[in-house]
């Protein structure tokens, strides 16, 4: 299911659809960034947890009010510069920030690529995870022997099964528990 035909899924599902699977990607990274700026002292984690929680409001309440490129810019300015820093941990961190920058790009913008974009983030997370660790590039054959990968793949493919149900409060606030998997993020990090 993961290739081809699921990518041909992603790029069919509508505006709303896009937002709520690239926001969901971003909500299961967001332990990533908690333990870059933990770690390290830098970032601002309070920011992105508002800006999860702001897009998550906005899609389940009609009357919600927000300036969503101002939001934008901050979480712009809150990402991590992987290139001048010294842990590894700044890219999850990183790639965390660019997936929820484009679950708002994808109401500000509307380009119609964010949920195949930040599905290609996410995996790339944890590729570059387990590369890091293993300390060299694996090839695909590899790749898909690790239950991180294994793990990935199935949970963004149960996360297009929901996001394709008809919009609704109540599914939007299940895909947003199912992303938030108990405070464990895509690379088996623990908020705890």
């Amino acid at each position: 299911m993961f290739g081809d035909k699921f990518y041909k899924k992603l790029r069919k599902l509508m505006p709303w659809q896009q937002t709520v699977f690239a926001l969901a990607l971003s909500e299961r990274m967001y332990p990533n960034y908690c333990l870059y700026a933990e770690s390290t002292g830098r970032g601002d984690t309070r920011l992105i947890r508002s800006s999860l929680d702001t897009m998550w409001q906005y899609l389940t309440e009609k009357s919600m009010q927000v300036d969503l490129s101002a939001i934008l810019e901050q979480i712009e300015a809150a990402m991590p510069e992987p290139q001048q820093e010294e842990c590894y941990g700044a890219w999850p961190a990183l790639d965390t920030c660019v997936a929820l920058a484009t679950a708002y790009n994808s109401v500000v913008f509307r380009l119609g690529d964010e949920a195949y974009d930040v599905s290609q983030t996410s995996m790339g997370t944890v590729v570059g995870f387990i590369e890091m660790q293993q300390g060299r590039e694996l090839s695909a054959e590899e790749l898909y022997a690790e239950p991180l990968v294994e793990d990935e793949m199935a949970f963004q493919v149960a996360l297009l099964d929901e996001v394709s149900q008809p919009r609704d409060a109540a599914v939007i606030l299940k895909i947003k528990e199912m992303a938030e998997q108990g405070g464990i993020s895509n690379l088996g990090i623990s908020l705890e």
